[in-house]
C-alpha cells in the first residue's frame, strides 16, 4: 500500500504535490479570479456574496480594472505562477485565455499558470484555446455528489500534454459518491486529485445549517466531519487507486498560504515608517479625516465616493500633512498622503507623538494593524 504522508504545512498527501500547490503553499501563486459568473448552482460554494455570479475580476484583494493592475499585483507579491479561478473561467473563455497569454507574455514560459473549471463548458473548443495559450495546468470540478459525473471533457484534457486534475471539496455524508468518483476518475488516467477540506463561508452557511453542517469549533471555518472523513478517503485511496492526491486544509489556506503571500507583498509595498510583523502585517500610524473613519462597509464607501468629494478631502489631507511637517519637523519621508484611502500615513510612534495637535487639526490619531493588501484589511485599529 502506498503511504499518506503529512506535509509541513498542516496537509496530508499520497504521493508528490502538483507543482501548483508547491507554488501556492510558498505564497507564491497569483488568485486571479477571471469572473464570478458560473454556470452551475452549487449550495456548497464558498465564493464571497462581492464576488458570487458577479461578472468581476479581482487579483489577489485588487478588484482589477486594467491588465496593468494585474501585472502590478503579480510584482507585488513576486509571483511565479497563477491560479486562474471564478466562478469558472470558460464562461469569459476569451478573457481567460488573454489573461494566460499576458501572464505568459510578461513573465515567461516558466510562469506556471494552473485554472480551475466545470465540465459544463471544457468543450473541445475550449481546452484546445487554453492549451493553445500554453495554460499548464487544469483541474476540474464536475458534479461529483450526483453520482453522475460527467468526466467527457476530462477525457479530451487528458490528450494535451498538461497536468490534468480534479479538485473537491470533501463533503460529510456523500461517501458513497465521493468513492465512486474518485474510480472514475482514476480509472480514465487524471494525474491527481486534491481534497479540499469542507469551509463554512458568508455565501454557503445558511445551506449548510439548512443540511445539519456545523463549524468544527467558535473559531474555525472549517466543517464537523470533513478531516475525519477526508482521512477515511485517503486511506482508501492509497490502497485503490494510482492517483496522487493531496488534502488541503483550512489551516494551510489561511496559515500558510496566505501568510506566505502577505509576506511576499509586504517586502515590497512596506513604507520606510512601516513595522512589518511575523505574520506578514504592517503596524503604521494613521491619520483619519472626519469623513473616513473606518466602520462597517468602509472599503465600499470610499470607493462609491464622489470624485469632487475625494478631490475636496486630498485637498485637505495634503495640507495637514504639510503643516504637521512644518510644524513639528516631521520629515518628508516619514509622512505621507494615503489617496486611496483617504488619510495620512506615519510611523506608529510618530503617531503617538502627535496625537494632540493631529486632534486640534481635525484628525483623529491612530495606530493600526493591517494586510499589505491592495484592499488593506484591517485587524486592528487603536485611537489615540
Amino acid at each position: 500500500m502506498r503511504r499518506v504522508t503529512d506535509t509541513p504545512y498542516f496537509s496530508r498527501r499520497i504521493g508528490p504535490l502538483p507543482k501548483g500547490c508547491r507554488l501556492c503553499v510558498k505564497g507564491a501563486k497569483l488568485v486571479l479570479l477571471a469572473t464570478g459568473v458560473c454556470p452551475r448552482k452549487c449550495w456548497y460554494c464558498p465564493l464571497s456574496e462581492r464576488k458570487k455570479n458577479k461578472d468581476v475580476v479581482v487579483a489577489n484583494e485588487w478588484w482589477v480594472k486594467s491588465d496593468r493592475d494585474i501585472v502590478k499585483e503579480a510584482q507585488l507579491c513576486e509571483a511565479e505562477g497563477a491560479g486562474i479561478t471564478g466562478g469558472d473561467p470558460l464562461c469569459r473563455l476569451k478573457r481567460t485565455v488573454h489573461y494566460i497569454r499576458l501572464l505568459k507574455r510578461r513573465f515567461g514560459s516558466g510562469f506556471h499558470i494552473h485554472l480551475y473549471a466545470t465540465t459544463k463548458l471544457a468543450t473541445p473548443n475550449a481546452l484546445k484555446r487554453l492549451h493553445g495559450a500554453h495554460l499548464d495546468e487544469i483541474r476540474f470540478h464536475p458534479d461529483f455528489i450526483s453520482g453522475k459525473p460527467d468526466l467527457r471533457p476530462v477525457e479530451e484534457a487528458l490528450k494535451y500534454e498538461w497536468d490534468v486534475g480534479c479538485e473537491i471539496p470533501v463533503i460529510p455524508g456523500y461517501m458513497r459518491q465521493t468513492k465512486e468518483f474518485i474510480k472514475a476518475i482514476d480509472s480514465i488516467g487524471v494525474g491527481f486529485l486534491n481534497l479540499n477540506q469542507f469551509e463554512v463561508s458568508e455565501t454557503n452557511a445558511y445551506g449548510l445549517e439548512r443540511r445539519g453542517y456545523t463549524a468544527e469549533n467558535d473559531i474555525s471555518f472549517a466543517v464537523k466531519g470533513s478531516r475525519r472523513m477526508a482521512d477515511q478517503l485517503l486511506i482508501w485511496c492509497a490502497r485503490n487507486t494510482r492517483l496522487r492526491v493531496h488534502y488541503c486544509t483550512v489551516r494551510l489556506k489561511d496559515g500558510v498560504q496566505l501568510r506566505n503571500r502577505l509576506k511576499r507583498r509586504a517586502k515590497n509595498v512596506a513604507r520606510e515608517f512601516d513595522i512589518v510583523t511575523g505574520e506578514g502585517l504592517l503596524v503604521r500610524g494613521a491619520f483619519y479625516h472626519g469623513k473616513t473613519i473606518p466602520a462597517y462597509g468602509y472599503g465600499r464607501a470610499l470607493d462609491g465616493m464622489r470624485p469632487g468629494a475625494n478631490a475636496r478631502i486630498l485637498t485637505s489631507l495634503n495640507a495637514l500633512r504639510r503643516r504637521l511637517m512644518r510644524d513639528y519637523g516631521v520629515p518628508s519621508g516619514l509622512i505621507e498622503v494615503d489617496a486611496r484611502r483617504l488619510r495620512i500615513l506615519t510611523g506608529a510612534w510618530v503617531a503617538e507623538e502627535l496625537a494632540r495637535p493631529a486632534r486640534t487639526l481635525g484628525l483623529m490619531p491612530t495606530v493600526v494593524e493591517e494586510y499589505p493588501t491592495w484592499d488593506g484589511l484591517i485587524t486592528d485599529l487603536k485611537r489615540l
